[in-house]
């Protein structure tokens, strides 16, 4: 076993995205998210431990990447096909927590071969985040929602703090950000937001302003944010465009107003619209049981359940 701090080289980053990218072929589900592939590469991930087995030739037998301390520390890890059922995984899993005992494991696809392992491993499930697809036939439009009163909707790229005209004196991302942690304040990822980190993911090259649709109450004397969708479109070489409802937030003092399911709507019609995907995607926790029906109602399924694991 070799824990590495930070980033590491570019031969074993390469390495590790082929062991990736085979598990995938095999499973039919992606081991590792997003970011922790962009962590390999990124030497600025302080809080990042890579954990490494080595088969008999050298190569990339198994891989764990754990990020974060104490309570708020997260692992995702693969196994390469080839070195199955040889003990990599229970391996992995107690290196991980030797070094962070209270940390949460990933398991992409919620499969059998993960849960026999948390099995053995004493683990129990804390936490499932379910992936819903809505796919429809051409020309099929979202449920239209009527907004609440004294509600208006149009884009970020609209308000006039973006530089457009509607909705002055709303300083849309303070109003953003505040939306956002109310709705969040409850979430290890999207919650506690700072306006700096805001800033940074609205300035990554994907987002669109006039893809993040807002729901804005005109009924005070100032402008008040009441929710927002931020939408997401995959583009592949090669592949179909898909959508992904990227994060739907209601200020908690506007539960009850159908603001969810109007905002869902807006955005699914944009991407099934203009943007032409083919299908859109979310993620949901699994215990959000108002949200989960908000989406089934508009047209989605569950796809596949990813889950976390602890110490029991």
């Amino acid at each position: 076993m070799t824990a590495i701090e930070h980033a590491v080289d570019d031969e074993t980053a390469a390495l590790i995205e082929a062991v990736a990218r085979d598990a995938a072929a095999e499973d039919g589900v992606a081991p590792l998210g997003e970011q922790p592939l962009r962590s390999l590469r990124s030497g600025d991930e302080q809080a990042v431990r890579h954990l490494l087995v080595r088969g008999d030739e050298g190569d990339v037998a198994g891989y764990a990447q754990l990020d974060g301390s104490g309570g708020e520390a997260t692992a995702e890890m693969v196994v390469a096909p080839g070195h199955r059922r040889r003990g990599v995984g229970s391996e992995l899993v107690r290196a991980v927590f030797d070094l962070e005992p209270s940390a949460a494991v990933w398991a992409h696809g919620d499969l059998p071969a993960a849960r026999a392992l948390a099995g053995s491993a004493g683990l129990v499930r804390t936490r499932e985040l379910l992936k819903m697809r809505r796919r429809t036939p051409a020309g099929s439009t979202p449920p239209a929602a009527r907004p609440a009163e004294g509600i208006e909707t149009g884009t970020l790229a609209e308000a006039a703090s973006e530089g457009g005209t509607r909705w002055p004196g709303l300083d849309a991302r303070e109003e953003f950000l505040r939306v956002n942690n109310a709705a969040f304040s409850w979430h290890p990822e999207q919650g506690g937001w700072t306006r700096a980190q805001l800033d940074e993911r609205l300035a990554v090259e994907w987002v669109d302003p006039g893809a993040i649709f807002l729901a804005v109450d005109t009924t005070g004397p100032v402008p008040r944010l009441a929710g927002f969708h931020w939408t997401k479109t995959v583009s592949e070489p090669g592949s179909p465009v898909e959508g992904e409802v990227y994060v739907v937030a209601v200020d908690p003092s506007d539960q009850g107003r159908g603001l969810g399911g109007l905002l869902t709507s807006l955005g699914v019609a944009h991407l099934e619209g203009p943007v032409g995907a083919e299908s859109v995607v979310l993620y949901v926790e699994g215990d959000n049981a108002a949200a989960i029906r908000t989406y089934e109602k508009l047209g989605f399924t569950v796809e596949h359940r990813d889950v976390t694991y602890a110490s029991a």
